[in-house]
């Protein structure tokens, strides 16, 4: 999963959301760095990497791309899975969409001292360009992958996965329809055992 669905499957904290947002920007060693509640939301962006990348339903998805994309194939199912989430968003929430946009963004920003560099100097970008909520659209989706692909340290055709996605919309937003369901449903066991 891309930022939006681990920012809508966190606890509703404020330390949650952070946790869950920082994941991927922190090393091993991250809960000598964070409060409790914020370690809890890494860990739980974790599980939910391993429980989608493990799932048929995603793994059916990533079969649908290209060979051409080899390694991408999950960041672009992650991506591709947020926008129809954002698209879809009032079947899930009660809370309009640009409502949770604006309150994590102002979350992040109490907490960006906490943040590691490379947050701390993305986060601005983010929220000029409203990334969580320009995944409703596909415009938003193109700029995201074109801006992923950029930052990856190797030549990748990522800014082109667009394409994939317009190819087999139909079928991806199916997958995600009976995939996201299921993840709620572990996250919700994942918690209860927290």
């Amino acid at each position: 999963m891309n930022f939006l669905a681990h920012l809508y499957l966190a606890d509703n904290t404020p330390e949650s959301l952070v946790g869950n947002m920082l994941a991927d920007f922190v090393d091993s060693e991250f809960r000598s760095h964070y409060p409790d509640e914020i370690s809890r939301g890494i860990v739980l962006h974790r599980k939910v990497d391993v429980f989608a990348d493990r799932h048929p339903v995603f793994r059916r998805s990533k079969g649908r791309i290209g060979q051409e994309y080899r390694h991408l194939k999950g960041i672009m199912v992650d991506i591709f899975y947020d926008h129809f989430l954002a698209k879809n968003w009032p079947d899930y929430s009660a809370l309009p969409l640009e409502d949770f946009c604006d309150h994590a963004y102002g979350v992040f920003m109490e907490y960006r001292a906490l943040a590691p560099p490379r947050f701390q100097r993305m986060l601005p970008l983010m929220i000029a360009g409203n990334w969580l909520l320009s995944y409703r659209h596909l415009e938003g989706i193109a700029r995201v992958l074109i801006g992923m692909s950029g930052r990856l340290s190797r030549k990748n055709r990522l800014a082109e996965g667009i394409s994939e996605l317009r190819a087999h919309y139909r079928e991806f937003e199916a997958d995600f329809r009976e995939f996201f369901p299921e993840l709620i449903h572990y996250v919700e066991g994942v918690k209860r055992e927290a």
